[in-house]
Parts: structure tokens; C-alpha cells; sequence
């Protein structure tokens, strides 16, 4: 134990990241070394920490271990949640929420609580949970700095105790979540929530104003007419700056891991990205006249790039096979290639007239939907590391991705809404599976 403490304030004590790295890595090499037994018991139980940590099947029992400190494991296990595992984040939510309330109303456990926020608050993989809590997190961080800390911190026993998620019950309303503040809070919170939906007229597109990359409400008018008209001294000049889809691009780039090459993608229209290929990229490279693109990269482009001329039919295909009987290998396969299908930039109406690929993603989304509600109907108890668990949780990972994206229109947002609803009240209707 002591020399943990000391390799942890070693470790601490190094003012680069690139020398605790050093340091960590000469402690685990000498420990596998030395104690090779001991260094497989400690990765054995992190594996397992970190399995738990992503169950949602196992997160509640936990939690509910009496003989543990709910605390300290809590606060690892946020830190050991996958960035893309929506359904455990959302029992944490649960949780959260509940342990939060608690200290602010009794003024218990605020040290502890202060230490939790500051991981949520600083942490990139917890970002969803802190803009849903953010409120909570902000009256805890004011109650800590004020001078009315009511009892004295409780750091023995179980955290929170009677606070944690009760089993699940048969009764559900979907669609009627209430405040968390009150005392019968719905079992599954509304992780998924819209952005600026109220503020937007019915049938309009759907902004944020904050999100990079969309910095306007109004589409520039001229370059609207140039896509539509066909103005050919316009499109010389069109690109997806003045198309406003530099933000989706970008996100893609960071996606694909090519966001080093923007410079070439921001001198191309829409139209141009998509119809890159082998035959034609030296071209465009040239038209851009700046720097080179190696032959990796250039080969990487070209294959996301086809990916996105073939995204429409693609789609056409998976209406069709949604249709059919589907096994939940095929069906966990659908659900990763519409995860990543998401990720592509989505044309605008600077670039296209309609919504029609919208649609079409809403109406995949409907499909893989009834697929799930029917699988969930054939079995007795769910496993959150199965095929079928897989699958629930990469769909509401697709939901996130469709509501934050600003090309879907408001009643498009709140048919996907409603879908991950009627997926998560499904979801807590099956017992969990422990094993």
C-alpha cells in the first residue's frame, strides 16, 4: 500500500506528461518483471473494473454492494466508462442525479460530491452527463465554496445508500419525463435531448448556435441560387465555406483522422468532395495549389469519398433488408454501418434541394427500431455485452448523432426521439442478466 501511494505521488510530482509516461511505464515493466504474479492479479482486475464499469446489467449491483465504498468506485468507474456506451452513462445519470439532489438538500457529502463533478466537469468521454447534470453540478461547486456546510462529511459506509437505481418495475409512461427533483423521477431520464428544438418554427431546419462550424441561422442566399440555378461563374467560386458545411466537414475529418488535410477540403464545394476518386484527386490537389497529400492518405480519402457517393443507395439497400428476417449478427452490422454512416457530412440546402436523405435515415431508424422491439419480445432477460445489448446501445448512440446534427429537421428530431423513448422503456421491462 505504501508504495502505491509513493509511485502515485511520484507520478504526480512529474511536470510533463511525457515523463510520468517514463515513469509509469519503468514501474510496470519492473513489476511484471519482479512480481509477475501480482502484476497479472492487478490487470486481471482492472479488465474486470472496466468490463463492470460498461454493464449496465451490473452498474445498480454494484452500487447497491453495501460493503463497498459506492463512492470510490463510482468516481473510477466514470472514469473508466467508454465515450460511445450511452446506456451505461445513462444509469450513471440516474444515479447522479439522485446522490446530487441529496447533497443539496441535506448539505451531506459534499466533499465527495465536489470531487465527482470536477471529473465529470473536466473529463472529454463524460461531456453528455455534464451537460445534462451542469445545473446540479453548479449548486453543489456553490454550496462547497459557501460557509453554511451543514453535517460533517460522512466518509465511512455506503454512499448514498437508499439512492441508488431500485429494480426495475413493470409499469411504465412513455414519452412523460418529470424534473429529476421530484421524487417519482422516470427510470430512464432524457439523456437525449434536443437542441434550441422550441426556438426553431415548425419545419424549419434545426441550428445550435454554438456548434463549430454553423455560425449563421440564414444560409447565404447567393450560393443557394448557385446550386439550384447552375450559375457556372458562381460555382467556380463555390466552396463549403460559403456552403456553411466547413463544421460537418471538419467533424468528419477529425472522424476519418485526416483533419490535418482541411486546408485541401475547404477550397472544394460539396459536389467536388464527393465525386473525388482515384482518377481525379491529382487534379484537385492541383486546383488547390498549396501543399501535398501523401499517397496514404490520398487512398484513404478516395475510399471515404466513395462511401459518401454510395451513401443513398446504401440506405435504399438497408430499407430493403430491414424488411426481411433479420439475425442479430446481421442486425448489430446494420447498427455499426449507420453509426458510421452518421458521422459523414450531411448536405445542407446550400447544397441540395430537399431532405429526402433525411428522411430516408428516419425511416432506417424506424426499421432498426421494430427490428430490436422484436428481438426484445423473444427473450427472457438482456445481457448489456450481447449481440442485442450491442445493438441498443450503438442506436442511441445513432440518435445522438441525428439530433445533433443541424440538417434534420424538427419533426425529424422528434420522431427520433420518440423512438430511442419507446427503446429505453422496452429495455427496462426485461430483467437483467447478472452472469
Amino acid at each position: 500500500m505504501d508504495e502505491m501511494k509513493q509511485l502515485a505521488e511520484a507520478l504526480m510530482q512529474c511536470k510533463s506528461f511525457k515523463e510520468r509516461q517514463e515513469r509509469l511505464s519503468e514501474s510496470l515493466d519492473h513489476l511484471s518483471f519482479n512480481y509477475p504474479d501480482l502484476y497479472t492479479v492487478l490487470y486481471r482486475e482492472m479488465k474486470k473494473r472496466e468490463l463492470d464499469s460498461n454493464d449496465p446489467s451490473k452498474i445498480t449491483k454494484w452500487l447497491n454492494n453495501q460493503s463497498s465504498k459506492s463512492f470510490v468506485r463510482l468516481h473510477e468507474a466514470l472514469m473508466l466508462v467508454k465515450n460511445n456506451n450511452i446506456m451505461a452513462k445513462e444509469e450513471y445519470m440516474y444515479n447522479l442525479r439522485r446522490m446530487l439532489n441529496q447533497t443539496i438538500e441535506n448539505g451531506t457529502n459534499i466533499q465527495i460530491a465536489v470531487k465527482i463533478c470536477n471529473l465529470i466537469e473536466k473529463s472529454p468521454n463524460l461531456t453528455i452527463i455534464h451537460k445534462n447534470l451542469k445545473h446540479l453540478i453548479r449548486q453543489v461547486n456553490q454550496l462547497n465554496n459557501s460557509e453554511r456546510h451543514m453535517p460533517t462529511e460522512t466518509l465511512t459506509g455506503n454512499f448514498w445508500p437508499s439512492y441508488f437505481r431500485p429494480p426495475p418495475i413493470n409499469h411504465f409512461q412513455p414519452f412523460n419525463v418529470r424534473p429529476a427533483q421530484q421524487p417519482n423521477t422516470s427510470v430512464w431520464p432524457n439523456i437525449l435531448q434536443p437542441t434550441n428544438l422550441n426556438s426553431a418554427p415548425a419545419g424549419l431546419p434545426h441550428f445550435r448556435m454554438e456548434c463549430f462550424g454553423y455560425n449563421h441561422l440564414e444560409m447565404i442566399a447567393k450560393t443557394n441560387r448557385a446550386t439550384t440555378l447552375g450559375d457556372p461563374q458562381s460555382l467556380d467560386d463555390l466552396t463549403i465555406l460559403n456552403q456553411e458545411m466547413d463544421g460537418a466537414v471538419a467533424k468528419w475529418l477529425h472522424y476519418l483522422k485526416l483533419h490535418k488535410y482541411q486546408w485541401f477540403f475547404n477550397s472544394l464545394s460539396y459536389l467536388e468532395i464527393e465525386f473525388i476518386d482515384e482518377d481525379n484527386i491529382d487534379d484537385f490537389i492541383a486546383k488547390v495549389n498549396k501543399n501535398s497529400i501523401t499517397k496514404g492518405a490520398q487512398k484513404k480519402i478516395c475510399l471515404s469519398t466513395k462511401t459518401l457517393r454510395d451513401r443513398t443507395q446504401k440506405l435504399n439497400n438497408l430499407l430493403l433488408a430491414l424488411d426481411l428476417e433479420v439475425t442479430p449478427n446481421e442486425l448489430c452490422e446494420y447498427m455499426s454501418y449507420m453509426r458510421d454512416l452518421l458521422h459523414y457530412p450531411i448536405p445542407n440546402k446550400n447544397c441540395v434541394v430537399g431532405d429526402q436523405l433525411q428522411q430516408d435515415i428516419v425511416l432506417v431508424m424506424e426499421k432498426l427500431l421494430n427490428q430490436l422491439l422484436e428481438k426484445l419480445g423473444k427473450i427472457r432477460s438482456l445481457a448489456a455485452q450481447s449481440l442485442l445489448g450491442m445493438s441498443i446501445n450503438k442506436y442511441l448512440e445513432c440518435t445522438l448523432l441525428i439530433i445533433g446534427n443541424q440538417t434534420f429537421m424538427k419533426q425529424q428530431i422528434d420522431e427520433t426521439l420518440m423512438f430511442a423513448e419507446t427503446l429505453k422503456c422496452r429495455v427496462h421491462r426485461i430483467p437483467r442478466n447478472f452472469n
